[in-house]
């Protein structure tokens, strides 16, 4: 009479291996080894209802842990902006781990935001205002808010070739080298959106110079 249970319990385990999705996954498997567990159980099989009762025990602290990952993300006014403007590759859940570990810099009109041949530790968007690109002096580019900057040398490891002058009260975030290598490393989905992102905007600078 109990066979039942490990047959169906085995059914799911094979629903289970067509499942992309992970959290699917995981409650398919959890339902499959409760029942599992009542095979053993209602056997007398008590070694591996304990086994079933680990498995049971890691499975259901992934699902609350994957639960807690995809709720819902609201992004502030800024956020959003950011997001649409200069991060579409990143999703709303990396932006937020990208706000949270950056820090927030000001510079008023003729600030130097980042001086030419200095070594770049971060990566760098102007969030607000305007700024100058300059090389000896000889000014070669604009930027406007929600704009990267000084990611060349950041991508190479190489000093930058270019100064970045404020022409307008700034506000811009950095996010070191550090910080991001730990992101990626976490998530590397991650480092591969960031680059997109820087991708793209250098791409609409190539352009913008061309015309």
């Amino acid at each position: 009479m109990e066979y039942w249970l490990l047959h169906v319990a085995n059914i799911l385990y094979l629903w289970s291996y067509s499942v992309r999705d992970i959290l699917w996954l995981r409650v398919i498997t959890v339902i499959a080894m409760l029942l599992l567990g009542g095979y053993y159980f209602a056997t007398n099989q008590f070694a591996p209802v304990c086994w079933q009762t680990a498995f049971l025990v890691i499975n259901i602290f992934h699902i609350g842990l994957l639960i807690y990952e995809r709720r819902p993300i609201q992004l502030t006014d800024q956020e959003r902006k950011l997001h649409e403007q200069c991060l579409k590759t990143l999703n709303l859940r990396q932006v937020r781990r990208l706000v949270r570990h950056w820090e927030w810099q000001n510079g008023e009109a003729g600030a130097v935001l980042l001086a030419e041949g200095v070594p770049n530790d971060g990566l760098r968007i102007l969030v607000s205002g305007e700024a100058n690109v300059t090389v000896g002096g000889r000014q070669i580019a604009r930027l406007n808010s929600c704009q990267f900057f000084g990611e060349m040398s950041f991508l190479t490891r190489n000093v930058t070739t270019a100064a970045v002058i404020a022409t307008a009260p700034v506000r811009y975030a950095v996010i070191r080298d550090t910080l991001l290598q730990e992101l990626s490393r976490r998530d590397p989905d991650f480092a591969t959106a960031l680059q997109a992102a820087i991708g793209t905007d250098l791409v609409h600078k190539l352009l913008k110079e061309r015309i």
